[in-house]
């Protein structure tokens, strides 16, 4: 009888064995492929470092990019592990546009838009159904990145504050290898 109990449940394990692997393979997709603005973007998976400069004063700063979601998604992460730590996540909308939302130390999370890809340039701007009070909240309105090689890229972003532009934040980073 404990033989025959045994054997049930071995069967019964390989089944579910087989069926998890069945399924798996099922779930097994291609890697995302994204619009031009994405693919480029996700090409900066790694780790940069760079100077910040705010306008006044300057700080060093490292960022991380990884790609997650099956290649859908690439998450930025800005001051890691630092109270004000700040994470990007980039990503194709329904229109295959790169857009992205910025969560943020000034505990606002604005969501953006490409509004033009000229040359090594991306630029994007505030999106309308951004929950962003654009005329009374602080926060940032728009972004910038240059392509200026392989393993160095520039950033600006346009910070707003009481519906006028207020402060341009440009960082200068370097691929760490």
């Amino acid at each position: 009888m404990y033989a025959h109990k045994l054997i049930i449940t071995l069967v019964i394990g390989l089944m579910a064995l087989s069926s998890m692997q069945v399924h798996a393979e099922e779930q097994a997709q291609k890697p995302y492929v994204g619009s031009e603005a994405f693919e480029r973007m996700k090409q900066l998976a790694g780790s940069w470092e760079g100077m910040m400069d705010m306008g006044k004063e300057t700080m060093k700063v490292t960022t991380s990019y990884k790609v997650t979601s099956n290649g859908s998604a690439l998450i930025e992460t800005v001051f890691e592990g630092a109270p004000h730590e700040m994470v990007t996540v980039y990503h194709d909308d329904s229109k295959h546009q790169i857009n992205f939302t910025h969560y943020c130390s000034l505990a606002n999370q604005p969501k953006m838009n490409l509004t033009a890809m000229k040359g090594n340039t991306l630029t994007f701007d505030l999106s309308g159904d951004s929950d962003i009070d654009s005329k009374h909240e602080t926060h940032m309105h728009a972004a910038a990145i240059t392509f200026d090689g392989k393993d160095q890229i520039t950033q600006q972003w346009t910070k707003f504050e009481s519906g006028k532009e207020n402060q341009i934040v440009k960082v200068a980073y370097s691929r760490i290898k």
